[in-house]
C-alpha cells in the first residue's frame, strides 16, 4: 500500500517513480533511500547483506510516502546486477531513477604497489556497475523520456592523490561517463550527473573523524567548519532526481563543505 507523501505537488515531488539505489542500506545510501522514499519514490534498496537491507526498508515502509524492497547483489558480477535489476522490475515496474551508491575502496598506498587484479576490482565495483546497470535501465528511460542517472562519487576524484591511485582513478572515470550519457541521451530526457562528497559522517569514514591529525587535515580546507551529514548528500540526490533538477545535467556537484574551493596557505 503506497500512503501519500507530504511532497506531493511539489518541485521535489517523485510519486510514481522507482529508484533503485545501490549500496542503499547503510551510511549516504541508507539516507538517500529514505529520502526518496520520503518524497514519494518507490525504492529497490540493494545491499550486500540482506539483514542490513530488509532493517532500511522496514524503516521506509513504516512511514508515509513511498514503499520499499530489499534486495542484495554482489556489485561487480554482471548476472547479479541483471538479477536485481528483474527483481526491482518485478516488485515495482520500469526503474525510474538510478541512484549508483556502492562503491569499493580496497587499495590505499604507492602507485607501484596498484596490482591488476586490485585495478580491475575497483574498476567492476566503481565504474563497470554504473555503466552496466546504466546500460540495462537506458532503454526504458529513453522510450519514457524520462530518467535520472545518479552517480555517487567523491571529492576525492577531483585532486590528485598519492595514496588512492584506483580509487580516485575508477571514480573519474565514472564521473566522465556520467558527462558522456548526459550529452548522449540528454535530449531524450535522461538527466546524469554526478554528487561528489566530501568528508561525511559514515561508518568507512569513522576511523578519520576519530583521528585527531586526519580530521584536523580535512577541516583545514572545509568553509563551514565540520563534517557532513549523510541527509545532506541525499538532500542533493532528491533534488537531482525530481523537477527541481530538471534543468541539471551532466553535472559534477561537490557536497563538501567548500573544501573543493578553499586554497589552503
Amino acid at each position: 500500500m503506497t500512503h501519500a507523501s507530504a511532497f506531493a505537488g511539489t518541485l521535489f515531488d517523485l510519486g510514481g517513480r522507482t529508484a533503485l539505489v545501490t549500496g542503499g542500506s547503510r551510511g549516504i545510501g541508507r539516507a538517500i533511500s529514505e529520502r526518496l522514499a520520503e518524497h514519494g519514490a518507490n525504492v529497490i534498496v540493494c545491499g550486500r547483506k540482506a539483514a542490513a537491507a530488509e532493517e532500511t526498508t522496514a524503516a521506509i515502509n513504516a512511514r508515509d510516502g513511498g514503499r520499499a524492497v530489499a534486495l542484495t547483489a554482489n556489485i561487480t558480477d554482471p548476472d547479479g546486477l541483471s538479477a536485481l535489476i528483474d527483481g526491482g522490475r518485478q516488485a515495482f515496474g520500469p526503474i525510474d531513477i538510478l541512484v549508483a551508491n556502492a562503491g569499493l575502496h580496497i587499495h590505499f598506498g604507492p602507485s607501484a604497489e596498484m596490482s591488476d587484479a586490485v585495478l580491475e576490482k575497483t574498476l567492476d565495483g566503481n565504474f563497470r556497475a554504473l555503466h552496466r546497470l546504466t546500460q540495462a535501465l537506458l532503454p526504458d528511460m529513453i522510450a519514457r523520456r524520462w530518467g535520472r542517472i545518479i552517480n555517487i562519487g567523491t571529492i576525492a576524484a577531483h585532486f590528485g592523490s598519492g595514496r588512492y591511485h584506483s580509487y580516485t582513478l575508477s571514480k573519474g572515470l565514472a564521473m566522465q561517463y556520467v558527462r558522456n550519457i548526459a550529452v548522449e541521451h540528454g535530449e531524450a530526457g535522461i538527466r546524469a550527473n554526478t554528487v561528489s562528497p566530501g568528508l561525511v559522517r559514515t561508518d568507512m569514514a569513522q576511523g578519520l573523524i576519530d583521528n585527531p591529525v586526519e580530521l584536523a587535515r580535512e577541516m583545514a580546507r572545509s568553509t563551514v567548519g565540520r563534517f557532513g551529514e549523510p541527509d545532506e548528500i541525499a538532500g542533493v540526490v532528491v533534488m537531482l532526481a525530481s523537477a527541481a533538477g530538471g534543468y541539471v545535467n551532466g553535472q559534477t556537484i561537490a557536497a563538501d563543505g567548500g573544501q573543493t574551493i578553499r586554497y589552503v596557505i
